[in-house]
């Protein structure tokens, strides 16, 4: 198996750890996984049993410190390391550690290349907002947890959700657009979460199914005609955001990740802001943007000098960072990973032919708040 290049030697020509990196996971892996039931749930889903290694008198370090030694030897510690990321999604020692060996999600730049992990750190030192570099893993893998993928039928992607409750997702309303009209069935929309590449950059795990509840629609707002027209003649209405906020059966965000019944990281929720939060875009120009484009498994488009400004009437924020269709209904963020708005839309104008797009957009969290507010939806968010 190909390893990246690292700073220093942590894995040897027969990608085997060695022995100060095999110390270093057991470390991380004891810390995240501090009792013997808490590793055999981990290594149950590789097929593998902790008594292997946990013998009558062990004590556990040194039982965790043979997990690794054995992964290492037989080659599936790279395996071994990202069901213990994929279980303790934000815990920043073992997403650290994680990174190191590439099995971070993959984060794209503006061209849509592949951004190592030495230019990852940068960025995050480059941003207006400064976060210590383990906080801002942590939160990523916060994020992560809460995307999904919209598909109607299951298998067919129409475009990107997130959990804002632990059983409400949100996406565009264009995206779901033929549900509302009742030209699609309720039972035939999948929303598909962890679809990610694998460690080895060529398979795909393919994530966790949810469905729609039988009351599934909370609360909906149109887009504008004017955001499908390149030079509109108006603006949106403070009631046309683009918007379909969808109740999920099964509160997926208060689903504990990871085998068994001693995983204690929830899958989360994304927390939505005070209507009263609207960062400071002159200052703040990072937009980041966790997406499934183009129907494909998870990626992170990220551009440190993105927007452009608040157009629409102070609901609609445009920005240069990278999406392709599939990307409506994805979560957009700022460097420090406050979600700021709701990627819906690309340049209307970029559609004819010989046109460059000139601007990709998306609806203010804010704006989308505010009217939640006035219609008495918010609670549903609480």
């Amino acid at each position: 198996m190909a390893t990246k290049s690292l700073p220093w030697p942590r894995v040897d020509v027969g990608d085997h750890l060695q022995p100060a990196a095999v110390l270093e996971m057991r470390s991380v892996l004891e810390a995240a996984f501090g009792t013997p039931s808490a590793m055999t749930d981990l290594l149950s889903g590789l097929n593998q049993k902790f008594i292997r290694f946990h013998a009558m008198n062990a004590a556990f370090p040194e039982a965790v410190t043979a997990v690794v030694q054995i992964a290492s030897q037989e080659n599936w510690w790279r395996e071994l390391l990202a069901a213990a990321r994929q279980a303790r999604p934000r815990d920043p020692a073992l997403a650290a550690f994680a990174e190191e060996f590439d099995l971070s999600p993959v984060p794209i730049d503006g061209n849509g290349q592949r951004i190592e992990p030495a230019s990852f750190e940068k960025i995050v030192r480059a941003g207006n907002s400064m976060m210590d570099v383990a906080v801002w893993r942590s939160r990523l893998g916060e994020v992560e947890a809460c995307i999904c993928r919209v598909e109607c039928p299951p298998g067919s992607p129409r475009g990107t959700g997130f959990l804002v409750a632990p059983g409400v997702v949100i996406t565009n309303y264009h995206v779901v657009e033929p549900l509302i009209a009742s030209k699609w069935r309720r039972a035939d929309v999948a929303l598909r979460f962890d679809y990610k590449v694998k460690p080895d950059g060529l398979s795909v795990d393919a994530g966790t199914v949810y469905h729609l509840a039988e009351d599934w629609l909370i609360d909906s707002s149109p887009y504008s005609q004017f955001d499908l027209t390149a030079n509109p003649t108006g603006e949106a209405s403070p009631e046309e955001l683009d918007y379909a906020l969808l109740a999920v059966a099964g509160a997926p965000g208060d689903v504990l990740l990871g085998a068994g019944t001693n995983a204690t990281s929830r899958r989360g929720w994304i927390k939505v802001p005070p209507a009263t939060d609207v960062p400071d875009f002159n200052g703040e120009k990072a937009l980041f943007i966790v997406q499934h484009a183009d129907g494909k498994p998870m990626q992170v488009a990220m551009d440190t000098e993105a927007i452009e400004g608040v157009f629409g009437n102070g609901s609609r924020l445009r920005y240069s960072t990278n999406t392709l269709p599939g990307s409506s209904g994805s979560p957009c963020f700022s460097s420090n990973w406050h979600w700021v708005a709701l990627h819906h839309s690309g340049d209307p104008k970029y559609s004819a032919p010989g046109q460059p797009s000139r601007y990709n957009q998306g609806i203010l969290v804010s704006s989308i708040v505010h009217l939640l507010e006035k219609r008495g939806k918010l609670k549903f968010l609480s």
